[in-house]
């Protein structure tokens, strides 16, 4: 059962309860660090076993003092009180108005002075901790101005201080405009799109960089969004490639047209789908991601084991249930029983997944759904020109190397999955990949070999791409404002 996430309020506001911003905090504190860990695990558990699933702020830090100071000691308790708790907003005023401090802008400010990304959010956080440390609820953008520089004068020289100052002179931020409001540039969305297109992330975050820096040599401190993609595609062209850079506009036409793209992803149990899921998405910017586990558990609240035994079996071991009890012990997994009983399973589902895709499409939202039950042939079953549909197949060829993806994936989930039962039907799991990957290169689906899963992340939105320009051709991916590829 899903665990219930455990919130923070503070009047109106709420926050999301974050053991490591909370320790951290304890450690700013004074508190060693694996107490630190034990005091924030017991107070969460005790919260938790009350049956809270929101606490208010000022409890929450009433709890931790207490627990500091009977375990630590009154000195680390009465640091900890005067903190600003890691929940609560860190204000920067400026002109007699207030906004939260972004960490990511703080950084994106001490890297133009012409130190490294790492040490800059490296810095900016240190700088927000302090702040938290002394209890400041509100600085003036001044004074984080000249803690900043300080603070890189102590670690970096006069040198870097000074030009830090001279960058901060003019804006600190670079807007982009669409009409009369701006938004500040951001490094990390244009990284995702660059990863989009196949760049490594540390490739994507350089480019974005590049980028950043062509646009602050134009002398204008507000950018309109042609004027970004211009940059990016020129960039991109420099840099990485015409194939990037037309993978840039493709990408950009994809985003800005009302057809969505539906990524069907397959595997066997085991295989590493919802993760290839993840970052797919991620690296997309597709905001929607199914697993068909999901929907076989919904419809299982529906009906009954009586009515449908199938449905409420394991994929592997769905060919049981159409076993009389005197069979069970007695007949053994073969080939044609386990894929029957599972072709079974997936064809219930079939109509249910058909319907999630169906709603996308009328929506017109871009969708990645994985799992099991997707295999060619059989499901999904929908067809349309109204979106660009992705299909591919996992697959992990060796079978010890597909045996450790059990282990590892009960370790990741605190083992909420533990492995035993999937090695226990290893066979029979096996028998499943044999089927699928068959199918799937008769319906002529990709069938992807994850043993490498950067690779196979790489190969998995290269297909994508691949197939939205194949789709969609040169004459329809041109984005208003973007100029083509040269030649």
């Amino acid at each position: 059962m899903k665990r219930r996430e455990l919130r923070v309020h503070d009047g109106a506001r709420q926050h999301a309860f974050a053991p490591g911003a909370l320790i951290e905090s304890l450690q700013a504190a004074g508190v060693p660090t694996e107490e630190a860990v034990r005091i924030v695990r017991d107070v969460e558990r005790r919260i938790r076993s009350a049956g809270e699933q929101s606490v208010r702020s000022s409890v929450l830090v009433a709890r931790l003092v207490e627990e500091v100071g009977a375990r630590v000691g009154p000195g680390a308790a009465e640091a900890l009180s005067l903190q600003t708790p890691p929940f609560e907003t860190v204000e920067v005023e400026r002109d007699g108005e207030t906004s939260p401090l972004d960490r990511r802008t703080l950084a994106a400010s001490i890297e133009r002075a012409g130190i490294t990304f790492k040490e800059a959010n490296l810095l900016a956080q240190q700088l927000e901790r302090s702040l938290r440390a002394e209890g400041v609820r509100v600085v003036a953008e001044r004074e984080l101005v000249h803690r900043t520089a300080l603070a890189l004068e102590a670690r970096f020289g006069r040198e870097l201080m000074l030009r830090f100052e001279a960058t901060v002179a003019r804006s600190a931020e670079l807007l982009v405009t669409d009409g009369s409001s701006g938004l500040p540039y951001s490094r990390g969305i244009l990284s995702q799109s660059l990863m989009g297109i196949g760049l490594s992330p540390e490739r994507s975050h350089n480019y974005a960089k590049r980028i950043e820096g062509v646009l602050w040599r134009s002398g204008e401190e507000r950018v309109t969004r042609a004027q970004v993609r211009n940059a990016a595609h020129r960039v991109l062209v420099e840099e990485a490639g015409e194939e990037y850079a037309r993978r840039y506009l493709v990408m950009r036409r994809v985003r800005a047209s009302e057809r969505p793209i539906i990524v069907v992803i397959g595997g066997t149990a085991g295989v590493g789908k919802s993760r290839l899921a993840a970052q797919i998405a991620y690296r997309l910017g597709i905001a929607r991601v199914v697993s068909t586990d999901s929907v076989r558990q919904a419809l299982r609240s529906l009906i009954s084991p009586e009515l449908s035994p199938v449905l409420h079996s394991s994929s592997f071991t769905a060919w049981r249930a159409e076993l009389l009890p005197h069979e069970i012990e007695r007949v053994k997994a073969k080939r044609k029983r386990v894929v029957r009983g599972f072709q079974t399973q997936v064809l219930q589902l079939a109509t249910a997944i058909d319907a999630i895709i169906e709603r996308h499409l009328t929506e017109a939202t871009s969708l990645v759904i994985e799992g099991i039950h997707l295999v060619p042939g059989l499901s999904p079953r929908v067809r349309t020109p109204d979106a660009v549909v992705v299909a591919m197949m996992l697959a992990v060829r060796d079978e010890d190397d597909h045996r450790e993806h059990f282990s590892q994936r009960e370790g990741h989930t605190a083992s909420r999955r533990p492995a035993t039962p999937y090695l226990e039907h290893f066979a029979e799991i096996r028998m499943l990949q044999t089927f699928m990957s068959a199918q799937a290169e008769r319906e002529a689906v990709p069938v992807l070999d994850i043993s490498d899963f950067d690779k196979a992340v790489d190969r998995a939105v290269e297909l994508v791409l691949d197939t939205v320009m194949e789709e969609l051709g040169d004459d329809a991916f041109v984005a208003r404002g973007v100029p083509t590829a040269p030649g």
